[in-house]
C-alpha cells in the first residue's frame, strides 16, 4: 500500500486538486479475477470499497448507500446500474451518480498496472470535503429532502462547517423564494440557529436541520424574487405607498452606503411602526431577520434584506380594518413622544405589573389609555410589555382546548400566542431602537393582547384546572416537562413548568419544539418560536406564567393543518357572501 500526498486547496471553493489530502492505493485483484456482473467487496486504508466489473470496464464505489450506510456489495447489479435494496436507491457504477434516490455514491479512480488491477482512495481534508458537501446540500435543500438535509450537515459539522453558515445555505436558497418575502421559515430559523448552542457536536444536527427542513418545506418549487438595484431614495416613504422596488432600492442604497446594524434596525422598525403589520408578523419576522443577521453576519444583509421588505410592503395593514378603528383612535390620541422618554420601572420603583395585567385581562375596550398612564405613571415601556407578556401568558392558560375540535368557530391556540411572540418582539423593538416608533410598537401590543381575548368575550371563559389556581395536580413527581408534552397531558406539564427552574423548563421546551411534536410545520414554527419566546419573557418578569402557557400550548389538543377549518369558513363565505366575524 502507498500513501501520496495530493495538492493544496486552502478554501472550501471546489477546485483541482486537494488540501493536504492522503491517497492510498491498494491491487484489489488481477484482469483475469473479473467478469462483467462480477463484484467484490475490499478494504482500503479502513474504508469499504466495492469494485465492480460491467461492459464498460472496472469500477470502484463506496459501499456505504448514502441513504442510511446499508452495504451495496449485498445489492444487485444490473448492466450498468447498482441498486440497493435497502430503499431501492440506483447508481450508475461509472460515476456514483445517483438515478433514483437523493445522494450520489463517492467513487473512486481504478488503474491497470500490468495484469494488477489496483483502486486508488483519497482521503479529502475538511476543507475538500466541506467543499464538496456545500453543493449537495444546496440540491437536498432544493428537492425539500430532508433526510439528506440531515445527513449533509452531520458531515458538515464533523468537518468543521461552522452552523451559521450551514443554515445561511438554506437562507441563500430559501428568501428569495418566499411568498411575499421572509416568513414563518426564517422566523423559525433563526430561534432554531440560536438554539444551537444548547447542544454539543454532532448533536448540533437536530436545530440546524430544523431550521433547514423548514426553508426547504416552504420555498421548494417557488420562483425567486430579484430585488432591484441598489438607489438612493426615501426607504420610509416607498414602503408607506407599497413600492416595493423603490423601498428595495433605498434599504440597500442603505446598506451600500456603510449604515450600521443599529442604523438598518432602526429604519426596519420605523417602517413597520406605521402600521400593525399582519397581526404583527411584521414586526416578529423584523426581529428575528435582525437576529439571524446577528448570528450569519451582517455583511450578508444586502442579500436577506431586501425579502424582508416584501414582506413589509404586502403585510396586511390591520389597523385600517374596522375592528382596529376604536384602538387606533386611542393610540393616535397617545403622546408617544412623552411615553418614548418615560423612565424604566426599574429605575422608579414601579412593580404593579400584576395589577396592570389583570386590567388588561379583563378589558371590555381597548386599554390603551391605562397602559399610557400606567407607562407615565412609572412603569415606562417595558413595564407595560412585562404587563401584557403575564395577561397574554394567563389567556393561554384559561384558554377553552375544545374550541381546537370546532372547526366552525375561527380562533385557535395560535391566536393567542402572537401576543406573547409579539410582546418579545416589541421588547427587542424597544432595545434596539427607543423612540416614539417602539413606543407604538408597544400600545400595538396592547391592542393585541386585548384582541387575544376576543373569543372570551364572544363565548365566556373556561377556567382550566391546569391553571395553577385551579386545584391540585398529582401524579408528576416522577414525570419530565418532556414526557408529559409527549403523553399529550397539559395539566401535568403546566404543573412541571410550575415548579420547575425557569432555565431548566425553558430548556425542555426548547428541546419538546424540535422533537416533531407538531405535525404541521406552521404549528412546529410556532413551537419553536413560543419556546424561545417565553423562555426569554420568562427571564425578563421574572415568572414561569410564558413557560407553564407554553407548556400547555405544546401538551393539549390543537389543530395542525387547518383544512376542516378552512372548509368550513370557505362553505359559509359561499352560501352567505359574508366574511367571518371578527
Amino acid at each position: 500500500m502507498t500513501s501520496e500526498n495530493a495538492s493544496s486547496q486552502p478554501t472550501d471553493a471546489p477546485a483541482g486538486g486537494s488540501s493536504g489530502a492522503d491517497t492510498f492505493s491498494e491491487m484489489v485483484g488481477t484482469i483475469d479475477d473479473f467478469a462483467p456482473g462480477f463484484m467484490k467487496l475490499a478494504k482500503i486504508a479502513g474504508r469499504r470499497v466495492v469494485v465492480a466489473c460491467t461492459n464498460s470496464g472496472i469500477h470502484a464505489f463506496d459501499n456505504a448507500c448514502p441513504d442510511q450506510g446499508y452495504g451495496l456489495a449485498t445489492g444487485s447489479l444490473d448492466g450498468e446500474v447498482i441498486t440497493c435494496q435497502w430503499h431501492n436507491w440506483k447508481f450508475d457504477v461509472a460515476t456514483g451518480t445517483c438515478l433514483r434516490g437523493e445522494q450520489d455514491v463517492a467513487s473512486h479512480p481504478i488503474s491497470i498496472r500490468g495484469n494488477e488491477v489496483w483502486v486508488s482512495v483519497t482521503e479529502p481534508s475538511d476543507a475538500d470535503k466541506r467543499a464538496a458537501l456545500w453543493p449537495s446540500l444546496r440540491r437536498g435543500i432544493e428537492a425539500d429532502y430532508v433526510g439528506q438535509i440531515a445527513r449533509d450537515t452531520a458531515r458538515l459539522l464533523e468537518a468543521g462547517a461552522e452552523p451559521a453558515d450551514i443554515v445561511w445555505e438554506a437562507i441563500a436558497v430559501g428568501a428569495p423564494k418566499a411568498d411575499y418575502g421572509i416568513g414563518h421559515e426564517l422566523a423559525a430559523a433563526a430561534d432554531c440557529l440560536a438554539m444551537v448552542d444548547m447542544f454539543d457536536g454532532l448533536d448540533r444536527t437536530l436545530p440546524l436541520t430544523h431550521a433547514i427542513a423548514g426553508i426547504a418545506e416552504e420555498t421548494r418549487d417557488r420562483p425567486a424574487y430579484v430585488p432591484s438595484a441598489p438607489r438612493p431614495g426615501d426607504f420610509l416613504a416607498a414602503v408607506e405607498a407599497e413600492q416595493l422596488d423603490a423601498a428595495v432600492s433605498a434599504l440597500r442604497a442603505e446598506v451600500g452606503g456603510g449604515a450600521t446594524p443599529a442604523a438598518l434596525s432602526g429604519l426596519l422598525i420605523e417602517a413597520v411602526s406605521q402600521h400593525h403589520l399582519s397581526y404583527g408578523h411584521g414586526l416578529i419576522y423584523t426581529q428575528k431577520t435582525c437576529e439571524l443577521l446577528d448570528r450569519v453576519g451582517w455583511h450578508r444583509a444586502d442579500e436577506l434584506l431586501p425579502h424582508l421588505v416584501s414582506r413589509i410592503v404586502w403585510s396586511t395593514r390591520e389597523d385600517s380594518l374596522p375592528y382596529m378603528a376604536k384602538a387606533m383612535r386611542l393610540i393616535e390620541q397617545a403622546d408617544l413622544g412623552q411615553l418614548a422618554a418615560a423612565p424604566d420601572h426599574r429605575d422608579t420603583g414601579w412593580d404593579d405589573q400584576a395589577a396592570l395585567a389583570a386590567l388588561f385581562l379583563e378589558a371590555d375596550v381597548v386599554p390603551v389609555a391605562e397602559a399610557c398612564a400606567a407607562a407615565l405613571g412609572g412603569a415606562g415601556i417595558e413595564g407595560v410589555l412585562d404587563a401584557v407578556t403575564l395577561a397574554v401568558s394567563q389567556r393561554m392558560l384559561r384558554y377553552d382546548t375544545s374550541t381546537e375540535s370546532r372547526p366552525d368557530r375561527d380562533f385557535r391556540w395560535l391566536d393567542i400566542s402572537h401576543g406573547l411572540t409579539y410582546s418579545r418582539a416589541a421588547r427587542w423593538a424597544w432595545r434596539q431602537h427607543q423612540s416614539p416608533a417602539s413606543a407604538r410598537l408597544a400600545l400595538f401590543t396592547v391592542f393585541l393582547c386585548f384582541d387575544t381575548g376576543r373569543y372570551e368575550r364572544r363565548y365566556g371563559v373556561s377556567h382550566s384546572t391546569e391553571h395553577p389556581v385551579g386545584g391540585a395536580v398529582t401524579g408528576t413527581d416522577d414525570m419530565s416537562l418532556i414526557e408529559a408534552i409527549v403523553a399529550r397531558d397539559p395539566a401535568a406539564a403546566v404543573r412541571i413548568a410550575q415548579n420547575g427552574s425557569i432555565d431548566d423548563v425553558g430548556r425542555q421546551l426548547a428541546l419538546v419544539s424540535m422533537t416533531d411534536a407538531a405535525g404541521s410545520f406552521i404549528v412546529a414554527a410556532h413551537l419553536v418560536k413560543m419556546a424561545r419566546a417565553s423562555w426569554e419573557e420568562a427571564i425578563e418578569i421574572g415568572s414561569n406564567l410564558p413557560l407553564m402557557a407554553t407548556a400547555r400550548l405544546a401538551a393539549a389538543p390543537r389543530q395542525e393543518r387547518f383544512v376542516a377549518s378552512a372548509v368550513a369558513e370557505a362553505v359559509d363565505f359561499v352560501r352567505t357572501g359574508t366574511p367571518p366575524v371578527r
